[in-house]
């Protein structure tokens, strides 16, 4: 019998629910409590498939606060506040614990985000729950595309998925792109700054963590639209990377995941105010799309159109 993956066992959990548990897929859960709206995040990381070899206890604890703060970037609700619940191994030393410590005492400041409380339990590895809230109106959805719309990114793809090949699988590259790449995997950064400011712009918009390939059929599906990609957001580096240890170059950029980018689209018209706010932060930004009628994510390729398979990271089936 097929086990269940992930997108199985939330299907199963909503039907057990009940009708009032349907909802649409989104990045945030907006609650409405005594006339106010109320936007949280609840994500979830664990030692042994969320944290490469080699990362660090202080960068553990900083990304389990900046995969929450990526989903309120993309949709420009800035974050207050945040509970933390762990689970860590019996043994664990008091260095350990100052470690992680560091690492939320550092996300905190960076993103200015209050830790407010949480819990701590024993676990076979350590496990960081975490929990974010903030407040907002109306929060763009994913599924909002329009025909004519530019399909965004707010910076490149395929750093974070070839730093996974080298620490994983031991590729080869040059010293200052392996440097390069390590850093996306280990001190990923979140366009909080730009989405908080350019969302207001998007018609729809989306995290992309779970990989390129997922967030774009996501949206795509949502949309009820057709998403044509005409540009791969990359850089040179990644495609000689590629070469060399003769890996699929559109594996790399659609199917990594790590990568804690805005996925957007925007109308024509808006275009140019959001150009003016990625020259403001100096962010990486490209344009490799628009929106059209029909269905499916299609890459065009010497004039012909590819399908866009759904690819990346999916838990208890990557």
């Amino acid at each position: 019998m097929k086990k269940p993956d992930e997108i199985e066992i939330i299907k199963i959990f909503q039907n057990c629910f009940g009708k009032k548990s349907s909802f649409v897929a989104n990045d945030l859960e907006v609650l409405k409590m005594s006339g106010k709206k109320f936007v949280v995040k609840s994500d979830m990381l664990v030692q042994s498939t969320d944290t490469p070899p080699g990362m660090k206890l202080h960068n553990i604890s900083r990304k389990s606060i900046v995969s929450c703060v990526s989903d309120f970037a993309c949709k420009g609700i800035r974050p207050r506040y945040a509970t933390i619940s762990l689970a860590l191994p019996k043994g664990i030393t008091r260095q350990e614990v100052n470690n992680l410590a560091s690492g939320f005492t550092a996300a905190s400041e960076e993103f200015r985000i209050k830790i407010v409380g949480g819990d701590v339990n024993q676990g076979k590895e350590i496990v960081i729950d975490v929990s974010m809230f903030g407040m907002g109106n109306d929060v763009i959805g994913r599924g909002h595309a329009k025909n004519g719309d530019i399909i965004i990114t707010s910076g490149p793809f395929g750093y974070a998925s070839s730093g996974l090949e080298i620490l994983l699988h031991n590729r080869i590259g040059e010293t200052r792109f392996i440097k390069k790449c390590k850093k996306n995997v280990f001190l990923p950064t979140p366009r909080l700054k730009f989405g908080l400011e350019a969302a207001k712009y998007f018609s729809s918009s989306m995290d992309s963590s779970d990989g390129l390939s997922i967030t774009l059929n996501d949206m795509c599906v949502q949309s009820k639209k057709k998403f044509v990609i005409t540009k791969l957001p990359m850089e040179n580096d990644v495609k000689e990377f590629a070469r060399k240890n003769r890996i699929r170059l559109a594996d790399l950029v659609f199917c990594g995941g790590e990568e804690y980018e805005i996925v957007a689209t925007v109308p024509p018209k808006n275009l140019r105010a959001v150009r003016k706010l990625v020259r403001k932060f100096e962010i990486p930004y490209y344009e490799i799309g628009h929106v059209t009628r029909g269905k499916n994510v299609v890459l065009v390729d010497k004039e012909r159109e590819i399908t866009v398979k759904r690819c990346g990271w999916v838990h208890l089936k990557s």
